[in-house]
């Protein structure tokens, strides 16, 4: 038994520093793996919104490691990317930040004038490219280096996008077109009225002239129908009537008594001002109703948002190219909001219903 014993005791104590070998290799695999994807995700989501920027309004000085950027997007709301006491990036609309990826040891960012890629620039309204210097940490004391630039893209001062507006009559708005009305215009929009009897000829020249089009929940989707359903620009539904029409689902959307979205996707431009499970109140009126989704979905179809405590989508997207129902290709983005019948109120819209209505246009537009 003591021979037995000593002999198991002898193969222990040569396998246990093989396994302690494997562990470690493990975990430095796993260190890496972290490090890798903190490091993706951070380049990306600084290479989406930085280079879509209308322009930089801050940035923290060549000599700080853990700095900041302060940018304006092609809406003009203003966000921030910056690091937290907790050694974490984070980003966001300015005064609402969330968290985004880390930890950092070093945030170092440096802005440069297409005219000079040396010295760093001085005004800050000249920067047009991004040096980021970063060094992101792992677990067990790992760390790795990574750099890259940004460059922006857009004009400083780009052409005021151009909606074209659906309504059932141009020459008289309801009240609650009037109310759209001026918050688009108020948004330094461009706006074209389109009658939602138009014929398909008059539809196509409209578009054409257009760079995106909203179908308010005063449009008459019967009148409508599908003509705009496979015309090239990005489109953004509120009517519920409409959705079968264009080819969204193959069924109209249905209202339930509710005054908020769960969001589900937090890396899209439209919801990516929030956290996933994140429940968004768009309804100051409690006895409001929104609209979901129903039937057999478009397969492009990109879920956003969805019923308090059920899988019924509210809010979603189709990407230029993605299968709208049928089969057909997108022949541009498309959103579906979460609210929009006949009776619908958009006095009743909050804050973040507003806010979510505007990137809807914007990212159909293609400025996101």
């Amino acid at each position: 038994m003591i021979l037995a014993l000593s002999l198991v005791s002898m193969v222990f104590l040569v396998i246990l520093p093989q396994f302690r070998l494997l562990q470690a290799g493990w975990d430095s695999k796993e260190s890496a793996s972290e490090i890798q994807q903190n490091a993706r995700v951070l380049q990306e989501h600084l290479n989406r919104h930085l280079a879509a920027a209308r322009s930089i309004s801050a940035v923290s000085g060549t000599a700080q490691t853990l700095g900041f950027v302060e940018f304006q997007d092609a809406s003009g709301q203003t966000y921030r990317y910056e690091v937290g006491p907790d050694g974490y990036v984070y980003f966001g609309p300015a005064g609402d930040l969330s968290l985004l990826a880390g930890p950092v040891s070093r945030f170092q960012i440096t802005g440069f004038s297409l005219d000079d890629l040396v010295n760093p620039a001085e005004e800050v309204s000249s920067i047009r490219l991004l040096r980021v210097s970063s060094v992101i940490a792992g677990t067990g004391g790992r760390s790795e280096s990574f750099d890259f630039s940004v460059y922006l893209r857009t004009e400083s001062e780009p052409t005021a996008l151009r909606i074209l507006l659906v309504v059932g009559n141009p020459s008289s708005l309801t009240a609650y077109e009037q109310r759209l009305y001026q918050r688009l215009e108020g948004w330094g929009y461009e706006i074209s009225l389109l009658d939602d009897r138009a014929g398909q000829t008059q539809m196509d020249a409209a578009a054409a002239a257009a760079d995106v089009v909203f179908i308010p929940s005063s449009c008459g989707c019967q009148n409508l129908g599908s003509k705009l359903a496979l015309v090239p620009i990005g489109a953004v539904l509120e009517h519920e009537n409409c959705h079968d029409d264009m080819r969204i689902s193959n069924q109209e959307g249905t209202t339930y008594l509710a005054w908020g979205v769960r969001i589900v996707n937090d890396t899209h431009p439209i919801t990516d001002s929030y956290a996933v499970n994140d429940y968004v109140v768009v309804l100051s009126y409690l006895l409001g109703d929104l609209v979901r989704m129903r039937g057999s979905a478009a397969g492009g179809l990109i879920p956003l948002g969805m019923r308090l405590l059920q899988s019924q989508v509210n809010l979603a997207a189709v990407e230029a190219g993605g299968a709208l129902w049928g089969g057909q290709p997108a022949p541009a983005r498309r959103v579906v909001l979460p609210w929009g019948y006949s009776g619908f109120n958009n006095s009743w819209l909050t804050d973040d219903g507003w806010q979510i209505l505007r990137r809807s246009i914007e990212w159909a537009a293609g400025r996101m």
